[in-house]
């Protein structure tokens, strides 16, 4: 749909806030749905929409508000989303399950604490850029409460932050005149109101989730670290969805690929030694590329991320399907790497150290994973904070900024090579022929 479309629907069900500015770029963010940004444009009313605005889920909520699947390219959400301590339950028969037992995967719902109000609002335009706050109280699966303040602000991006974003480079090809583009910037603070988190009970990080339109000539790109495996452990992990058919995946050197066409259901990750702070996406048929960064630790392994789900492990010559469990433990956890770039050693670590150490990052395409499923065509992106022990007070920031280019595949080209480290050939010839 268009721009124009996705507005006059939304503001049909909710309220929408709108950052713009002189040259097309449009935000739209709905602070009653818990302020997400749903979708954005970089050619005005009539350009094209960036972010899944699910209509189904949109009119199913307004009989049964208590899954609120409403699509947006820059949602809000917490992590963990699986194991010991999640924060997210398919059934009771979960919530009552022990610790250390695989949790039977069935319709997730949000906690409640995410839906009882919507984002207060404290700025507005004509203000540059709108700020939200609001509370969050949920228990995780082991029984520990968390006591939340929510602090969201959005921000339009001009060439100045795109440049401290995704550098002078991109900036510079961005002022061409064929080019059209918007970015904009989240800011997600959590601060602690209850009593101090403890890693042995559990703790919690941002999550955004960047839900995109699927099409049949897009192709997202996940670049990794290069390097040894033997030290870095493999370049991606895929998660518990199963081998991915022949085509719909294929692992380079230096970037993996996934065909986000919205057909079949499959997703892949970074870990923390692998993880560069880059996600891409290219739409070969509207001429047009999404990229997102985030501010990640410069030494991501020496961080906690929170493992979210069951995951497999892939490298670039062979795939060993495992649970996240072991993959992590016996494989990415158990690397330490010392101050040589040339030397790694292997330590055994206790299997509660497991729930913390996760992804990084996440793309994912939807689908149906058998013929004849159901499923809303989309792919997203999740981007995580490192989780940390807060004490009653104490705050977590994450930073994330999603910019989409609309050009030329001269300039298209340059710039995944630029910023995903590909060639924008071979991604062509890898995925679409």
């Amino acid at each position: 749909m268009s721009y124009r479309n996705g507005l006059n629907y939304l503001e049909s069900k909710t309220k929408v806030l709108e950052l713009c500015d002189r040259f097309g770029a449009r935000v739209a963010v709905c602070p009653d749905w818990n302020g997400r940004v749903m979708t954005s444009t970089a050619d005005g009313l009539d350009g094209n929409s960036f972010g899944l605005i699910h209509v189904a889920a949109i009119e199913a909520a307004e009989v049964d508000p208590s899954f609120s699947f409403f699509g947006g390219e820059d949602q809000f959400t917490l992590s963990p989303e699986g194991g010991p301590f999640s924060l997210y339950y398919g059934t009771e028969m979960e919530k009552a399950a022990p610790a250390t037992s695989i949790p039977p995967w069935g319709p997730i719902s949000l906690p409640h604490g995410y839906q009882e109000g919507p984002f207060v609002v404290d700025t507005v335009p004509p203000a540059p850029q709108i700020r939200m706050r609001r509370p969050v109280k949920m228990t995780n699966l082991a029984g520990v409460d968390f006591d939340l303040d929510v602090v969201r602000t959005v921000r339009l991006m001009n060439l100045g932050d795109i440049h401290l974003g995704f550098g002078n480079a991109v900036a510079v090809s961005l002022e061409q005149a064929d080019v059209s583009f918007v970015g904009f910037e989240t800011i997600n603070s959590i601060i602690n109101r209850g009593t101090s988190m403890m890693r042995e009970s559990g703790l919690v990080s941002v999550r955004i989730r960047s839900m995109f339109n699927s099409g049949k000539d897009s192709v997202a790109i996940v670049p990794f670290r290069f390097g040894d495996e033997r030290k870095l452990g493999p370049s991606i992990c895929a998660d518990f969805f199963g081998s991915a058919p022949h085509g719909r995946m294929r692992v380079l050197p230096q970037a993996a690929l996934l065909r986000a066409d919205g057909k079949y259901r499959c997703q892949i990750g970074v870990s923390r030694k692998r993880v560069l702070p880059y996600l891409g996406s290219v739409d070969f048929r509207n001429g047009s590329l999404t990229l997102s960064t985030f501010n990640m630790p410069s030494h991501p392994w020496e961080y906690d991320y929170l493992a979210n789900e069951y995951c497999e492990s892939v490298s670039n010559t062979v795939a060993d399907f495992v649970n996240a469990r072991e993959y992590f433990l016996t494989q990415c956890a158990g690397l330490q790497t010392d101050d040589s770039e040339d030397s790694a050693i292997i330590l055994e670590r206790d299997p509660e150290d497991t729930p913390y150490s996760g992804e990084v990052v996440r793309a994912y395409n939807n689908g149906p994973s058998t013929p004849g499923e159901a499923s809303s065509p989309f792919y997203e992106f999740d981007l995580f904070s490192p989780a940390r022990e807060l004490k009653r007070g104490e705050s977590l920031t994450h930073h994330q900024y999603t910019l989409h280019v609309n050009a030329d595949n001269n300039t298209l080209s340059y710039l995944v090579k630029e910023v995903l480290n590909v060639d924008f050939e071979r991604v062509y010839e890898k995925m679409m022929q």
